[in-house]
Formats: structure tokens, C-alpha cells, sequence
């Protein structure tokens, strides 16, 4: 069993055969992982929140933390417990970054704060394991949108 210092933190990465400009505006639309068909306006101000709600998944308000110009976008949001505001105790970060390589776009995703959620063990387990297979999925459908 992993220790608690294990799960805290997700980190994966994907190479896209496109352009930074392409993935760069996909990357920052807050909560673009949060499958919906009600997309919102992109709004990158520090502190700005929208709601994407997932009919599968439920609803989730996410709040842009800090945006770099093509390289840094970071969010929270509270993944483990859909439908609640944001809190300090119930959200997570999620940090992208982009790094050009020769051979096309790096984008590295870190989701960290799974230990400090005010949770049982197992909740914040769940939520952190859900979330390591979930990003894997949304960075293979970031790749396919990017390079078409």
C-alpha cells in the first residue's frame, strides 16, 4: 500500500504533434478535462471561477490560479466533491505545463493537495485514484483534439 506522501500528488505527461498556439488554447480553457457541451468564455484572471458541469460526473466550479503565457496555467478545483463550492479544505491543485520540444508540445499535468482534503482515507483515495486513470484519458483526448 502506497503511504500518504505517495498519494498527494499526480503528475503525467503527454507529447502533441501541434502547434504551441493550438495546445496552448486548449490547455488554459478552465476545466476543458470536465467533459460538457455547455463550454464557457475564457476568462484567465486570477481568481475567476466557472462551473463546468459533466452530466456523467456532476458539477464543478473551477477557479483560475495563476496563468504564464504559454508555458504555466494553474487551477483549482474540488474533483472529490462534486457539486460544492470551492473551499480551502476540499480542493486541489492543477497545474499544466508546456514546454516546446523538436518534436512537438510537452504538456506535463501535476494535481497535487490529496492529503490535505478534509476527508476520510478512503475518500481521498478514491478521488486520487480516480483521478490518476482520469488524467491519463483527458491528456489521450487533449493529444487527439490538438492534432487534428
Amino acid at each position: 500500500m502506497n503511504s500518504r506522501t505517495d498519494t498527494d500528488r499526480i503528475v503525467q505527461t503527454v507529447t502533441i504533434n501541434a502547434s504551441l498556439d493550438r495546445v496552448w488554447g486548449l490547455v488554459t480553457e478552465p476545466g476543458w478535462w470536465v467533459p460538457t457541451d455547455a463550454p464557457q468564455p475564457v476568462d484567465l484572471t486570477p481568481g475567476h471561477q466557472v462551473t463546468r458541469t459533466s452530466e456523467k460526473y456532476g458539477a464543478f466550479p473551477i477557479e483560475v490560479v495563476r496563468v504564464d503565457p504559454k508555458t504555466y496555467a494553474a487551477f483549482r478545483w474540488a474533483s472529490t466533491f462534486p457539486g460544492e463550492a470551492l473551499a480551502k479544505d476540499n480542493a486541489t491543485l492543477v497545474e499544466f505545463t508546456v514546454t516546446p520540444l523538436a518534436d512537438g508540445i510537452e504538456v506535463t499535468v501535476t494535481e497535487s493537495g490529496f492529503d490535505t482534503l478534509n476527508a476520510s482515507e478512503s475518500v481521498r483515495m478514491s478521488g486520487f485514484e480516480s483521478n490518476t486513470s482520469g488524467w491519463s484519458e483527458c491528456l489521450d483526448n487533449l493529444k487527439t483534439q490538438a492534432e487534428q
